[in-house]
């Protein structure tokens, strides 16, 4: 229950404009603003909505909608389509173009950013596509291996996305257990010290140990926090009972035309062998009992799901996480009474994220909270408040919905995310992007967004930087700002990167 000190507080965002902007992306120039948004709200988190296509507003293409096995088998085809061009007698040159070409077609990643980033701009679900994009960055999987860059889409959009109306438990058990997510944090390389594999690598003089990595960013970031003063030893009995938890694709090889690979032959830092589609594997796994936080644990892959409900459960992951969601929405000074009203809600549903998140909307709707915008948030709002068709086919305009003519997408998407500096997809640390304000406020990050503003308006917005400015209430200052600028490229680039749009 919202408190009756807060209810009694002035509601901060009366222009509804800007309340899509502070939950979700803003509403298009063809959007229908709601008259009541308290049914607003409550229908972004019970409707289901479809998500846009490439080149323009349609239905997602159900082809572009890959499983794992696809995935994979996409990856295989062009490694086994890289050895056989190294063994043709052609030039240097010509190999190097075959082989970009092949990396071209098969590169599944970039139809995941654009799914990503055109149902942000085009999608009607605009809070749970904010909530998507908070969930990926707490779930953060970096991308560097190839096998990575194939995957991480499939965790947010078929892991996150589609398990935000269930409960923070599923969705945790489920990352944790994600390909992506095994690969990223090293547990590929988690050996129990007793296991068959550990036992007899000391035969022949190799090693085989324990990778504590995923054990101790699931426990420090995921769930509980260092605030619950775990110990070194339950990180390392959680490293435990993750071992064997991996992808092999030893087993993939052979159910897919028998790919033709050395053995120990790379996929970005990782062999063939390290990897399966049954992501446990038993002579990897420690055998006999684990005390992890005073709790005992058994042998075998079941344990895996009793530590992360434990944690999931747990009323330091509740506090760590409502505070984290309290940040995103409301801002870095969300003060204790708003974040206690999340708290109480995961509490009282047990981890529910439909009323975590509902929590999370009347919370931030009556609060003072200042947020400054990621910078992908930014853009996204800045091409979906202004009507620009950045995201359809526009070659002078740069624009990252563009496909070749073999129905490929270019590879735009990426460029822009790596200029604007927030990438899903790039290395990141495991503890994901900022959300501070200082940490995106620099000369360099500002003339990476007059940039990007710039070639917003290049893809021809239907709204001017005027127009901008009345529609959001802009301060008289900014207004002022935006009628000197000598044209109205200049004009439509102050107001987006002003403070008013920067900050909301």
């Amino acid at each position: 229950m919202i408190s009756d000190k807060l209810l009694g507080q002035k509601k901060m965002y009366e222009n509804k404009n800007n309340w899509a902007r502070k939950v979700g992306f803003g509403f298009r120039p063809d959007d229908e603003v709601p008259s009541n948004i308290d049914v607003w709200n409550s229908n972004q988190l019970d409707g289901k909505f479809q998500l846009f296509g490439l080149n323009k507003v349609g239905l997602w293409p159900e082809e572009h909608n890959f499983s794992i096995e696809q995935r994979l088998n996409r990856l295989h085809k062009h490694l086994r389509y890289v050895e056989k061009t190294e063994k043709e007698k052609i030039s240097r040159e010509e190999k190097k173009l075959r082989k970009r070409a092949s990396k071209r077609k098969s590169d599944i990643h970039l139809y995941d950013v654009q799914k990503l980033w055109n149902s942000a701009v085009y999608g009607d679900d605009i809070f749970k596509q904010r909530l998507l994009h908070f969930w990926a960055n707490h779930f953060t999987v970096g991308g560097s291996s190839g096998f990575r860059n194939y995957v991480i889409g499939d965790l947010i959009h078929n892991v996150i996305y589609e398990n935000l109306g269930g409960s923070f438990d599923d969705l945790l058990y489920l990352a944790t257990t994600h390909p992506g997510m095994l690969d990223y944090l090293d547990n590929t390389a988690n050996s129990g010290e007793n296991s068959k594999e550990a036992i007899n690598f000391r035969k022949i003089g190799r090693t085989a140990g324990l990778n504590d990595n995923l054990a101790r960013e699931l426990m420090e970031l995921h769930t509980v926090s260092p605030e619950r003063k775990y110990t070194e030893t339950d990180i390392k009995n959680a490293a435990k009972v993750l071992a064997g938890w991996g992808v092999n694709l030893s087993s993939f090889v052979k159910r897919y035309n028998k790919l033709k690979i050395q053995k120990g032959s790379p996929i970005g830092n990782m062999s063939l062998e390290e990897f399966t589609l049954s992501p446990y594997l038993k002579n990897k796994a420690e055998p006999g009992k684990k005390i992890i936080m005073g709790k005992p644990f058994p042998a075998g892959p079941k344990a895996l799901r009793k530590l992360t409900d434990m944690l999931a459960q747990d009323d330091f992951t509740a506090q760590h996480l409502s505070k984290k969601l309290a940040i995103h929405f409301i801002g870095e000074n969300a003060n204790k009474n708003e974040i206690k009203i999340i708290y109480d809600a995961w509490k009282a549903s047990r981890g529910d994220l439909v009323k975590i998140h509902e929590a999370t909307l009347k919370v931030t709707r009556v609060t003072k909270g200042k947020k400054f915008l990621w910078p992908s948030t930014w853009m996204l709002q800045g091409i979906r408040v202004s009507g620009a068709n950045f995201m359809k086919e526009n070659e002078s305009a740069g624009g990252f919905g563009r496909i070749r003519d073999d129905g490929t997408p270019i590879h735009e998407p990426l460029g822009i995310l790596e200029e604007i500096g927030h990438s899903f997809w790039a290395s990141r640390q495991p503890d994901g992007y900022s959300e501070k304000k200082l940490d995106w406020v620099s000369t360099e990050h500002l003339d990476r967004r007059v940039r990007i503003a710039s070639r917003i308006f290049n893809a021809g917005p239907s709204r001017s930087g005027e127009e901008i400015a009345n529609l959001l209430d802009f301060s008289d200052r900014t207004k002022v700002a935006i009628s000197k600028g000598r044209n109205s490229e200049e004009k439509f680039i102050i107001a987006l990167c002003s403070s008013d749009f920067m900050e909301i």
